[in-house]
């Protein structure tokens, strides 16, 4: 029989989480962080396997995939845009959406004749993003490390002249990567 240990069983840390204390680093998007306004910690999924047995029962085992939910980021539209358009330009050059030299010097491909050179780097693709959560006393606590980010929706702005007070332009930006790690910061 297990015995209790109440002093290391206790929280050392009594404060709750306050979901206002966040910083979001983008690498691709410098001007979305300063009007960032919400972003959530996907969920992450992990797959399970059944076996069957001779009974009526079915038994349920650890799978072997683990997929993760995308980011979505929420933001202010900045008056002249910028921060939108550093999104929408990134997936208009990752389609491409244009122009197909677009995504040739966003690789850093060089066509000569009938030959492609890549200079560059795939990764250019891609971008990392950091989300800091903080404490109660706003400083740097756990850091979630989002590896190869790249958008995959840029959400709707509504213009209207019938409202009443003026709300400010927030937008939806949508991200995939392939996973993410969490680590403290101290």
């Amino acid at each position: 029989m297990a015995t209790a240990n109440w002093q290391s069983d206790q929280p050392t840390n009594l404060n709750y989480l306050s979901p206002v204390n966040f910083d979001l680093v983008i690498s691709k998007l410098p001007k979305t962080r300063y009007f960032c306004t919400g972003v959530n910690i996907p969920s992450v999924n992990f797959s399970e396997a059944i076996m069957s047995t001779k009974l009526a029962i079915e038994s349920a085992l650890p799978g072997d995939k683990i997929t993760f939910d995308p980011l979505t980021v929420k933001f202010v539209v900045d008056e002249d845009m910028k921060n939108y358009q550093e999104i929408f330009d990134w997936i208009m050059r990752l389609g491409p959406g244009i122009d197909s030299k677009d995504f040739a010097s966003l690789v850093g491909q060089v066509k000569t004749g009938n030959t492609v050179t890549t200079l560059g780097d795939d990764l250019d693709m891609y971008s990392d993003a950091t989300l800091m959560v903080n404490t109660s006393s706003n400083n740097a606590n756990i850091e979630f490390n989002f590896i190869d980010c790249f958008p995959t929706s840029l959400g709707a702005i509504d213009f209207t002249t019938d409202a009443s007070d003026v709300s400010y332009a927030v937008c939806d930006l949508t991200m995939r990567y392939t996973y993410y790690t969490i680590k403290a910061s101290s």
